[in-house]
């Protein structure tokens, strides 16, 4: 089996998140997403509503999705969420399936500048959703050597090796942002936020005024 993880704030979790996520159950086979929301980030403002709040939207918005799961793992740990250290700990625990990290081509293009990016690679593949705005040919030198070394054209040959490919997903180009969905959403717009999860945002009072 393969074990894709998308981790992100996911502060709230939104139809952007959701669309890719079901998007990817349909191009990789044999794939259950974790959607792992971090604990604390080590690169970005820290999240509105606590670890709890945004498991429990996660655990709302997959409810009727078999090949999904909300993965509390970094909410379980103390300190940073570094993505090394979380696919380590992750290929213990999963010692007989292959893993793979669900980034952004944003986050691919600056991937060389991540914690212990080699160990990443040495526990998982990357799986990139295309953005709007971000191409591969600007990627540096190396990204790009990366590419050419690691890239596959075919989810299947994710299955070939235990880790260590790249694959660029087909995904449709999304440009959702949780800050403007947190904006819309002091202001009373729910457009881009699954039902099941305004319903329990109205519920606890989340994220009813703009910072």
């Amino acid at each position: 089996m393969l074990r894709a993880i998308f981790g992100g704030t996911f502060d709230p979790i939104h139809c952007g998140h959701l669309n890719a996520a079901k998007a990817l159950v349909e191009e990789l086979n044999y794939v259950t997403i974790h959607l792992m929301p971090n604990a604390v980030p080590p690169h970005r403002p820290q999240p509105r509503a606590n670890g709890a709040h945004r498991l429990a939207m996660i655990e709302c918005a997959i409810r009727s999705h078999a090949h999904m799961c909300a993965e509390p793992f970094e909410l379980n740990q103390d300190g940073p969420s570094y993505t090394a250290k979380t696919l380590a700990a992750m290929r213990e625990h999963y010692p007989n399936d292959t893993l793979a990290f669900i980034m952004g081509m944003d986050s691919l293009l600056t991937f060389d500048q991540w914690f212990d990016w080699q160990s990443i690679l040495a526990c998982a593949h990357l799986v990139v959703l295309p953005r709007p705005g971000y191409q591969l040919r600007t990627a540096n030198s190396t990204v790009t050597q990366l590419l050419h070394d690691r890239q596959v054209s075919s989810p299947d040959e994710l299955y070939q090796d235990s880790s260590g490919r790249i694959y660029i997903a087909n995904t449709t180009l999304t440009d959702v942002s949780s800050t403007a969905v947190r904006d819309a959403l002091a202001s009373g717009d729910s457009a881009e936020i699954p039902s099941q999860v305004m319903t329990y945002i109205r519920h606890h009072g989340l994220y009813s005024s703009p910072l």
